[in-house]
C-alpha cells in the first residue's frame, strides 16, 4: 500500500483528486483488444496498460480476443460494467466500418460506447511479397491482369479488406480474397508466399519492409505520408482517389461516470503524447492523435458513411 501511494504521489499528481473522488480505480484494469498480439492495435493497448499501471500503480491486463472482424471483442467489451475498469482499445473496423461492412452486429459502436480518444492514425500500406514480379502498383495490376482470379489478396481486418477489394475495383482487376483473424497473421502469410498481397497498417508492416521480407508498393493516402516520404502514394500510381486511413481508438462502455471518464481520458492522452512514445510510435509509422470524445465521435460517423459509400464503388455487400 505504502508504494501504491508513493507511485501515486510521484507520477500521478494531476489525476489523485479525481481518482480519490470517484474511489476509482478500485482494482485492475481490464483492457480488450480485438485483434491478435503483434496487430497495431495490441501494441497501442500495451502502451495504454503501461500508462496506466505506471499513472495509478493498479495492474493493467491486455485481453486479446480476435475474431469476427472484431466483432467478438466488441461485445464482451460492450456487455463489461460501465465502471472505467474495462476499457476497449480497438480500431476503426470495430469502431465504425463494420456497421457498413456487417448485416448484423451484436453490438452498436455508437449507442453502446462512448468515446474518449484517437491514439494513432496511419494509411494503409500495399504490402507483396518480395517474389512478385511487381516493382510498382501498376506493375502489380498488369500482373493480376495477365493472370485473372489467380492472385490472392490477405485482409484482417474491415480497413485491409475495403482496401483489397477498392483495389479492384479501382484498377480493374481479379484477385480473389482469404480472410485472416489479424493483420499480422494476413502478413505472415505474405510473407510465407501464401497469398501474394495484402494491405497493412505501417505499424505492423514497416519493420518487414525495412527488413526485406516484404516489398510496400505504395501507400493509401492523398498525399505522401510525411513518416514514409519515400514510399509513393497509389494516386500518383495512377491508382484514382485511392485513399483510406486506419486509426486506433479507446472506447467505455455507455454508462461510465463522466468524472471516471475524464480521468481515463486525462491519463491516456498523457501517455500517449509523452515524447519517447511519440517518437517510437513514428519510427513505427503511426502518429499520434489524440482527440476529444466529441471529435472522435464525429470521426465514427463520418467513416460509417465512408465505407457504406466505398463498399458502392468496390462493388460489395454487407456480409
Amino acid at each position: 500500500m505504502n508504494r501504491r501511494r508513493l507511485l501515486l504521489g510521484a507520477t500521478a499528481l494531476p489525476f489523485a483528486g479525481a481518482a480519490r473522488a470517484n474511489n476509482f480505480p478500485n482494482g485492475p484494469f481490464r483492457i480488450i483488444v480485438p485483434f491478435g498480439a503483434g496487430s497495431a492495435t495490441d501494441q497501442g493497448a500495451r502502451n495504454v496498460a503501461e500508462g496506466l499501471n505506471r499513472i495509478f500503480g493498479v495492474p493493467a491486463v491486455v485481453e486479446n480476443k480476435p475474431g469476427a472482424n472484431g466483432a467478438i471483442a466488441a461485445e464482451v467489451a460492450a456487455k463489461a460494467k460501465p465502471d472505467g475498469q474495462t476499457i476497449f482499445v480497438c480500431s476503426n473496423t470495430a469502431a465504425a466500418s463494420n456497421v457498413a461492412m456487417m448485416r448484423s452486429l451484436p453490438y452498436d459502436p455508437l449507442r453502446d460506447f462512448e468515446p474518449l480518444t484517437l491514439i494513432g492514425r496511419a494509411p494503409v500500406f500495399m504490402i507483396v511479397n518480395p517474389k512478385v514480379e511487381a516493382a510498382t502498383a501498376q506493375d502489380f495490376a498488369a500482373l493480376c491482369k495477365k493472370q485473372p482470379g489467380k492472385v490472392n489478396f490477405g485482409s484482417g481486418s474491415a480497413s485491409t479488406r475495403i482496401s483489397g477489394e477498392l483495389l479492384k475495383a479501382k484498377a480493374q482487376i481479379d484477385m480473389v480474397h482469404v480472410p485472416y483473424k489479424s493483420t499480422p497473421a494476413a502478413l505472415q502469410d505474405t510473407m510465407a508466399g501464401h497469398v501474394q498481397m495484402c494491405f497493412a497498417d505501417p505499424v505492423t508492416s514497416l519493420p518487414q519492409v525495412k527488413a526485406g521480407t516484404v516489398r510496400c508498393l505504395g501507400v493509401g493516402s492523398r498525399g505522401r505520408y510525411k513518416l514514409t516520404p519515400d514510399i509513393p502514394t497509389l494516386i500518383e500510381q495512377g491508382i484514382p482517389d485511392f485513399e483510406l486511413m486506419t486509426w486506433t481508438g479507446v472506447l467505455l462502455p455507455a454508462g461510465v461516470p463522466p468524472a471516471v471518464s475524464a480521468t481515463l481520458r486525462e491519463a491516456i492522452v498523457k501517455t500517449i503524447t509523452e515524447p519517447a512514445y511519440v517518437e517510437r510510435q513514428a519510427q513505427g509509422g503511426s502518429e499520434i492523435t489524440p482527440t476529444t470524445p466529441e471529435e472522435m465521435r464525429r470521426i465514427q460517423v463520418a467513416e460509417i458513411e465512408l465505407y457504406r459509400e466505398m463498399m458502392k464503388i468496390a462493388g460489395i455487400e454487407p456480409e
